[in-house]
């Protein structure tokens, strides 16, 4: 979980406002996802398929911010100025492999 509200920008669907809080669509899932859909929803006591499903996209969308983060510290590497870039750097309570 991230530690703070993303900030990845985003369209929001048609007929989806600002205010709305939340868009109803159809999806199609094999039937194996379904399965473990269902028991992951009753293991861990969550109201519907769809808050299993919002978890998942939470979790794909901090491995991407991760990813991002992740290439912009190589490009940071490359910069000679890289030792002022990780002095100045906020922590943004992301581990990473370089710089624990």
């Amino acid at each position: 979980m991230l530690p703070y509200p993303s900030r990845i920008p985003y369209a929001l669907p048609l007929g989806m406002t600002a205010r709305t809080t939340s868009a109803k669509f159809t999806v199609s899932i094999p039937p194996d996802l379904v399965g473990f859909l269902e028991r992951y929803q009753k293991t861990h006591a969550l109201e519907s398929r769809s808050e299993v499903i919002a978890q998942g996209l939470r979790q794909l969308q901090e491995a991407e911010l991760v990813k991002a983060y992740q290439a912009h510290a190589l490009e940071w590497a490359k910069d000679p100025d890289a030792e002022f870039w990780d002095s100045a750097a906020v922590d943004d309570g992301i581990e990473s492999e370089q710089h624990p």
